[in-house]
Order: C-alpha cells, then structure tokens, then sequence
C-alpha cells in the first residue's frame, strides 16, 4: 500500500501538482520506521486526492514563530503530531543540557497543557522524552493556565517550561510554546538556538512514562504551584469594595484554575458562571465555529443572554489557557439589550483602563515607584503610552508583536526598573513580574476591582474610559486579518509584503502618507522630503505607515506569527487631528472613527493592488 502512495505522489511531482519538497517528505514518512505510526493517515491523504492537505503539510518543518510552534493537528513535518511535539522536546531538552550547566538536568522544565483534544498526550510525550534524555520534568496532574506555567518556571527554579496549548486558535490545531528560566518564552538566542537543535533532530529519546514517574525523573505536581501563585494574584489589588455582579466564562478552557479561585479569594461572592462553557471541552461547542477568542464579540452571545437574565454588572471571558481576558458591559440606555460588538471592549480600551486604574491607585497610595515601567508593543494603543508617561512613568513601547518581548523587557530592566503594567492590543495583559506573559487571571483581578469601586461611588467602567478619553484624547483602532491558507496563502502573504516595500503608496484610503516605518530594515522615511532615521527596536516583518508627525494615527500591516493570515493594524487619534475633536465626546467619537474606517478600507485596497504587483 505504501508503495502505491509513494507512486501516485512522484506522478503528481512530474505533473507538477505537488512540489518535489512536499514528495520527498512524503516518502520519508511513508518509509522510515520512525514515522510508521501516520502512514495509514497519510496514506488516506492520498487515496482521497487531498492535495493541497499534502502540500501543506509536509512542503516545510514547522518552526518557531511567535508562541513556539502552533498549528493544524495531523501526520507531516508541518503539522502538530507526537512526532514534531516530540522533536521540539528533544530538541529543547538538548539545549537544556547544553545551555544550562551542570545543574540543568536536575533542575528540568515545567510542563503544563490546556483542555484542547491531544494535549495531555502532548504533556505526557513530552515529559517522556524529557525523562529519556535524562532532564527532570516538572508535569502538571490536570490542565492549567499558561501564565501559571510561566510562574511556575520561576517558583521551582526550572531551566525551561513547555505549555501545550493552541490559545484561541480553531479545535483542528495544537502546540508547543517554549520557555526559558525568566518564565517568558523563549526569545533570541534561545528560541533559534532550540530550533538549531530540534532541526538537527534524527531519533527521539524516550523513557517510559510510569517508569520514569517511578524512578523520580518525572513529578506530577499537584496544587503546590497553585495555592502560592493565586496568593500573588490576590496580592495585586488592596481589600476594598467587593460588591459587584460578575459573570465569568472560561470558554470550556482552563481559567476555572485561575480566574475563579482568585476572585473567589478576594471576596467576590457575586460571581456568576456560565455553566455550559464551564466545562472543558477541546470543541468549544458554544462559540460560532469553535474559535473561543475573547478578542470576538461573538463569543460573548450566551453570557450577554445570561447577563440580562440576572443583570450582571461585568462580563468577563478568558481564552483557552487562559492568558488573554475580553469584558463586556452593559450599554448606558439599552443595558444588556444590544448587539455583542457594542457591548465589548477591545483588548486597547481594556489596556488603557486597567493601565490608569493601576498607576492611579499606586499614586494615591503614594507607592508609584520612581523607576516604574510600562510596556506595549508597536500596534498597541498610544493612549497607555501617553498615560503612563503623564504619571510620571518609563515607557518602551517599540516591541514587536507578542508578549514575549514585554516579558523580555521585565527581565532585562529587572536590577534597574519597577515592571508596573504591560498590554498588547489582543487582550493581552501583565501587571507585576511574578508573571512573565499576559495573564487572564490578573487582568480580571485588577478589572472586577475597578468596577466594584466606581460602582460603590455610583459610576461604571464606560464613564470611566470617557473620562480618559477627555484627558488624553480619543483613541479607536481597528484590527482586520486577511485569512490566507496554505503553501499558496503563504506566497500570497509574501507578495502582498514584499509589494507594499517595492511600491509604497503615497496615500491610503485618500489620506497622504507621512512616513513609512520599515520594521524590517529598521528605517523609517519621511515621504515628502524622502528623510531617512533608524528605528529602534527589534526588527521584525512589519510595515507601518503613518498620516501624522506625532504617528498616532498609522496603519501597519505584518504577517501572523501563528496563523495563516495577514493582519492590519489601523489606529486614529483626536490627540494628533485636534480639528476632529469637539467638545462634545461622542461626536468626537464618530470622527474619528470615521477616519479610522477609512484607513482600514484604504488598507485593503492597497493590500490587493501590491498583490497584483508584479515583483
């Protein structure tokens, strides 16, 4: 049989329907004992003419992108299997004995994985293989979140850490993210250096999972690293008011091991859940299309059903691990009465509250550090920056897009700077460095703190991000992702990238561009007198273009680093257009989101020509 499906692929080769890559891998799979477990997979692959499937899936290894490796669950080098988790496990245990000395065996890696199908067996093939090279292995006995895998790492003085989780991607997919002793993922030269050696990865070292449980190379933790790190969850927001009407939904992921013991540890004693998304579930049922992404208002539409029901005060939704928080609120006039999306906040309107409720309760404490730091990365709202600098605080806020360099930064400023608050636009948050990536846990900790106070003085979460928007100007940025699959949606991304730097527009959706900000090349150029300056920062595959000298109100554009897409970024500021603001907020408000709307429609415009731009 394997020899009929190595023949029919090498015909599709020579007429030119799959590559010689694709093929050649196909083959090895087909062939090699080590890989004998997916041939019938692969074999079905190719008796129902799955082609671009193939082509996909074994045109390339997976790499390291943003998160580690992420993506589609099913038989090739570019697909999540037992084979590629395992690779990234030995490979990571390699660098493990390599990198850290003599002690690194005995000091191991922490291992944790969320509900989605697979992912205790990816735990448990990974703490195997960690056992077989002889790296002790830390292995969770249930799921948990991933921030408390990324404390964890430190509690226990680990070298690394390993969580099995595909965040909010669809059901189909899984992973494997990566971290280092800091407790943030792995970022240069780590992350390459493990890929240099899960590249060079031939035989996978295994050791029987109860064998080595036995021989103490693998420990089940149990709650040991639960009950300390809920203790610095609670730690984060003093007592204070306590009675507000929360419900909270875990989206069938992980935060019932996060989420809802800290608040229930604070005092919360209103805290509602929705029960159907309480249960863990890999296919997240209840959410359209199974995407349990918080940054969707969609899937907000049984709790904001729920939340009419017993008049919640806040809804708050943590993603599957349990690393990213989305809030809902009722509307002023109509209360749960309305559509998901004008109900939601963005992860930018929740960054901006959580940064200025945090840096205004240390300032009247008086406890507002003077080295204090705030992190964003580069398609995060401005308006955090221009916050945290009117309190007096630090700022880096050229990061590329991922939580890792927000962690990186906390580690590197550790000796010289307080860490206070750091945000990214996808509902990402971190306040503290017990932590090191965006945590749900905190964020609902921080967020239920300033809504139990401003409802104790008659006031509520929306009036409160007015009263920001008055002092600092309205912000509204819009995120859209163009969904491009496989080898040819990878090509496409390409092209559209490589257009937008061989041919650069003069304007965007009738707006003239003042400059172009090449993250790539680390330059930035001033269009109309062609002025060239180097950015800062670490460079990465993104382009912005700005209409403003200040730069609040850009657009940028960069591919994913975990899915198959495109995202453009687009932001618009009363703070550098002062002739739409008004004194009347809410016109304000449809100004700029006007221009705002106009930019996106521009962008895609100009996505679609470079797309046909010959290169």
């Amino acid at each position: 049989m394997s020899q009929a499906g190595i023949k029919q692929v090498e015909v599709w080769v020579k007429e030119g329907r799959l590559s010689e890559d694709a093929v050649a891998r196909v083959v090895r799979w087909l062939v090699q004992p080590a890989y004998a477990d997916f041939r019938a997979e692969i074999l079905d692959l190719i008796e129902d003419e799955h082609l671009s499937e193939l082509e996909d899936a074994f045109r390339k290894r997976i790499a390291f992108g943003t998160g580690g490796i992420r993506g589609k669950m099913g038989p090739g080098p570019n697909r999540i299997n037992l084979r590629t988790v395992g690779e990234a496990a030995q490979g990571l245990a390699r660098y493990i004995l390599k990198a850290a000395g003599p002690d690194g065996a005995g000091r191991g890696a922490v291992i944790a994985h969320d509900t989605r199908h697979n992912s205790d067996r990816f735990a448990r093939h990974t703490a195997a293989i960690l056992a077989g090279n002889g790296v002790f292995a830390h292995l969770f006995n249930g799921f948990r979140a991933t921030p408390e895998l990324s404390f964890a790492v430190r509690e226990t003085g680990a070298v690394a850490g390993v969580v099995i989780s595909a965040s909010h991607n669809p059901p189909s997919d899984n992973g494997f993210k990566a971290y280092w002793s800091d407790g943030g993922q792995v970022v240069p030269p780590h992350d390459r250096n493990i890929m240099d050696q899960v590249q060079a990865v031939t035989t996978l070292k295994t050791c029987d999972f109860d064998t080595a449980v036995k021989k103490g190379l693998i420990r089940i933790v149990d709650t040991e690293i639960d009950i300390p790190y809920q203790d610095k969850l609670v730690g984060l927001t003093p007592p204070a008011e306590r009675d507000v009407r929360i419900l909270y939904t875990p989206l069938h992921g992980v935060g019932a091991t996060s989420v809802v013991p800290a608040l229930k540890k604070l005092g919360y004693r209103d805290l509602h859940l929705i029960e159907a998304q309480a249960v863990p579930d890999g296919d997240f049922p209840t959410v359209r299309g199974g995407i349990a992404n918080p940054e969707d208002p969609r899937v907000f539409a049984l709790a904001i059903r729920k939340a009419a029901e017993i008049n919640a005060d806040i809804v708050i939704a943590s993603d599957p691990d349990a690393d990213r928080l989305g809030c809902a609120l009722p509307h002023p006039e109509k209360g749960w009465d309305a559509p998901p999306e004008t109900l939601t906040l963005n992860g930018n309107q929740i960054g901006a509250l959580l940064c200025h409720y945090i840096l205004q309760q240390k300032k009247d404490r008086n406890d507002l550090p003077p080295g204090g730091l705030v992190a964003k990365t580069i398609v995060t709202t401005d308006l955090t920056g221009l916050i945290a600098r009117a309190f007096g605080v630090e700022v880096v806020d050229n990061l590329l897009v991922g939580f890792k360099y927000i962690g990186e930064v906390i580690e590197k400023h550790a000796s010289s700077a307080e860490f206070i608050f750091g945000t990214e636009e996808s509902h990402g948050y971190l306040a503290g460095s017990f932590v090191r990536d965006k945590d749900a846990a905190a964020a609902a900790v921080l967020l239920c703190a300033c809504a139990a106070g401003l409802k104790a003085r008659r006031r509520t979460l929306r009036e409160y991000l007015d009263d920001i928007y008055r002092e600092y100007g309205y912000f509204r940025e819009i995120q859209k992702s163009a969904v491009r699959e496989g080898a040819e949606g990878s090509r496409e991304i390409a092209r559209i990238m490589e257009g937008l730097r061989a041919c650069p527009p003069a304007e965007i959706g009738g707006h003239p561009i003042v400059e172009i900000i090449d993250r790539q090349t680390g330059q930035a150029r001033t269009l109309h007198t062609g002025a060239a300056r180097r950015v800062e920062g670490i460079k990465g595959n993104v382009i912005a273009f700005t209409f403003t000298r200040a730069g609040y109100t850009r657009v940028t554009a960069r591919p994913s680093g975990t899915e198959p897409k495109i995202k453009y970024y687009v932001s618009a500021a009363s703070a550098d257009h002062p002739h739409l603001a008004s004194k009347d907020l809410e016109q304000t408000k449809a100004a700029v989101d006007r221009l705002a709307r106009e930019i996106l429609n521009g962008m895609r415009a100009t996505a679609q020509a470079a797309l046909e731009t010959p290169t």
